[in-house]
């Protein structure tokens, strides 16, 4: 059947405006063009000659109409009744390119804020996305999700979506119940956007969660049907990656779940690093779990994030690197690791890995679990650092055990790093791994004295990244902290740093070299 039995053909029109449509988008891309377009003909004759358009009229004017959603002032005409017929049954033309282009004008409007939502909403279009969801074009089915990524982020979208009350499931619970009957593909698709939806609202979130749908996610990673297991391997990593996902991911005995998956030899690659990630960050926000996942070092968690350490493979490394830091997050994943003693060392190994991703997400990792376990005020006097804190019973064992590590075999690393390894995006990481150890007196009189951040500490070229940059401005401003530099550094070093603290990370001093002294403060 004709799909828009509505809008009449006019031929002679359809014939002018295919060739208006054609000058339009290849012309620049301004209002004014736009306005000379629609001078001559209307939003909704040029709707009326698409439907009736032949293939090699259709391009143009699906492009036009593209580029003239992307302005505003366009955007209010698209809600004529005409219009708004023409783009609800666009979603479900026959002609692919129709189905593709209804997505992309939804998807500028839906940016548009909530009032261009709630026409959106009045108008059916939103619901409309249901078809497109499924559509067998990926780009189309794609678009349509980030329309309502943006829907479900205002009211009336929220409605549509989510459903008004308890006994109005919205579209989202009418996508659920077709889950059975779509192929694979589809269902993912489906259920990632239900992922989605949770990430960018708690309230979607808690209503979809209510509903089981989030238990349809797992479930399709949770299965024996291993082809389906590796496509829902990305459903578990979005689902793992912001907090209310961390949290469902902790309880039902989840956690003990996923770790038979670790434990299972035929487990595949890429199941096995999302498992590994997954359970990572779900120790750093539940560190409940840890009497679980870490109840000895031959736990399959443990054993894997160690297996993954010792690999050759970076992206395995990267892996490995990362489910460490999260554990250790807290004081009994630091306990935990830093006391077996095989794994320590490789960790310690790989901030000076020849691999520079390795390298740089070493001390990256480092720099968060060292943030993590500060050392309290009353560590830092003239004593070093570990000692005094023991002393003064300022931190716990597994702090201290950290903090030891860090200062006796980390920190001559990132020295030698400073001058071994010169390329821009490893020295970030090396010039925060080193502010971060400042927080040690023992590393701080190390460090400050050194051969290697004399010679870079005062030349105001050494870095010429901007990150890069940024990052050693970092470590400037965390030596501010130490109330020995004065007597170091002299007035005039210490008048230098001091602006160069206050100035920003692109400041240059119109002195062109200062030199560093050579004794170390006692």
């Amino acid at each position: 059947p004709f799909w828009l039995r509505q809008i009449s053909p006019n031929k002679r029109s359809m014939a002018t405006a295919a060739d208006a449509a054609r000058e339009f988008i290849t012309g620049p891309q301004v209002i004014q063009a736009a306005r000379l377009l629609l001078e001559s003909f209307s939003l909704k004759q040029l709707c009326e000659a698409l439907a009736n358009a032949r293939p090699d009229d259709a391009e143009p004017l699906i492009g036009a109409l593209e580029r003239l959603t992307e302005f505003e002032e366009v955007r209010a005409m698209l809600f004529g009744a005409e219009v708004a017929a023409f783009l609800v049954a666009g979603a479900t033309a026959s002609d692919a390119r129709i189905r593709q282009m209804v997505a992309r004008m939804l998807v500028q409007l839906a940016k548009g804020g909530e009032n261009i939502c709630q026409r959106l909403a009045e108008n059916g279009l939103f619901a409309s996305c249901e078809q497109l969801l499924v559509d067998s074009e990926t780009s189309t089915a794609e678009a349509a999700a980030r329309v309502l990524h943006h829907a479900v982020q205002c009211p009336a979208g929220f409605q549509v979506i989510i459903g008004a009350n308890e006994n109005d499931g919205g579209l989202s619970s009418h996508l659920q119940g077709q889950l059975q009957g779509l192929g694979d593909v589809e269902r993912v698709r489906i259920l990632q956007l239900f992922v989605d939806l949770g990430r960018l609202s708690e309230d979607a979130f808690v209503s979809l969660e209510a509903r089981g749908a989030y238990k349809q996610v797992i479930g399709s990673f949770l299965t024996d049907d291993l082809l389906l297991k590796l496509v829902a391997v990305e459903l578990m990593d979005s689902l793992g990656a912001f907090p209310a996902g961390q949290q469902l991911l902790s309880k039902h005995g989840l956690p003990a779940q996923f770790a038979r998956e670790l434990a299972d030899p035929c487990c595949d690659e890429s199941v096995r690093l999302c498992v590994t990630a997954l359970l990572g960050r779900v120790l750093q926000r539940t560190p409940e779990v840890q009497g679980v996942l870490l109840a000895s070092h031959e736990a399959p968690f443990p054993q894997t994030v160690a297996a993954l350490l010792g690999s050759r493979s970076p992206s395995d490394r990267l892996c490995g690197l990362e489910a460490w830091a999260n554990a250790s997050a807290h004081t009994g994943g630091l306990a935990f690791f830093c006391r077996w003693r095989p794994f320590l060392d490789e960790l310690v190994a790989l901030a000076a890995s020849p691999q520079n991703e390795v390298c740089k997400c070493a001390s990256a990792c480092w720099v968060f679990v060292l943030k993590q376990h500060p050392l309290s005020p009353t560590a830092a006097g003239a004593a070093p650092a570990a000692v005094a804190a023991m002393s003064a019973g300022a931190a716990g064992p597994e702090t201290l055990e950290l903090w030891v590590a860090a200062e006796q075999r980390i920190m001559p690393l990132a020295l030698k790093n400073l001058t071994g390894k010169p390329f821009p995006d490893i020295r970030v990481q090396t010039w925060r791994l080193l502010a971060a150890l400042i927080g040690s007196e023992t590393c701080a009189r190390a460090i400050v004295p050194s051969q290697e951040v004399r010679d870079t500490l005062f030349d105001f070229t050494s870095e010429q990244n901007s990150e890069a940059r940024i990052a050693k401005h970092e470590f400037v401003v965390a030596m501010g902290s130490l109330a020995w530099l004065e007597a170091f550094l002299g007035e005039e070093g210490t008048a230098i740093l001091t602006e160069y603290q206050r100035q920003g990370p692109h400041w240059t001093p119109h002195v062109a070299a200062v030199g560093v002294g050579d004794q170390s403060s006692s």
